[in-house]
């Protein structure tokens, strides 16, 4: 996180990457873009295909992100009927989720703001309690089934 608050601070923007680990080598490092929700989905279905084709037990995605509180019903509910790049509330936020096949995780938060000057300001990270994101499912679904296989 500290490396991607640097980076961040200086460019104003950050890319999303993921990298897929076999043990504590890196196996993969995919770009990735997301113009709408649905290419978003489609493009983590892909990565999971990746960790399947090289047989990764741990993943690490980071990048730029909207975030959001979720309202009474949508926690009532337990789902999310407005992504937070379309709330009034949302906050500009950089993320780090690892995850690893055995069931290990970490999710880092730093919220984002930008001076009237146009300087980027990454604030403290903190740790997210808030589970796997759901962009993490099709990778751990991938592993499920992939354990089912014997693979």
């Amino acid at each position: 996180m500290a490396v991607a608050r640097k980076l961040m601070q200086k460019d104003g923007a950050h890319a999303t990457m993921a990298m897929c680990f076999k043990g504590d080598a890196i196996v993969s490092i995919q770009g990735m873009e997301f113009p709408d929700q649905r290419t978003k989905m489609l493009s983590f279905e892909r990565l999971a295909d990746l960790v399947e084709s090289h047989r990764a037990d741990g993943v690490l995605i980071i990048g730029e992100t909207w975030m959001g509180s979720p309202t009474e019903i949508e926690k009532k509910i337990g789902t999310i009927l407005l992504p937070p790049r379309d709330r009034v509330d949302k906050r500009e936020a950089l993320t780090v989720y690892a995850m690893t096949r055995d069931g290990r995780q970490a999710n880092l938060v730093c919220f984002v703001e930008r001076t009237p000057t146009g300087e980027t300001i990454c604030g403290e990270p903190f740790d997210l309690d808030a589970g796997a994101a759901n962009t993490l499912l099709p990778i751990k679904r991938k592993w499920k089934a992939m354990g089912e296989r014997g693979i």
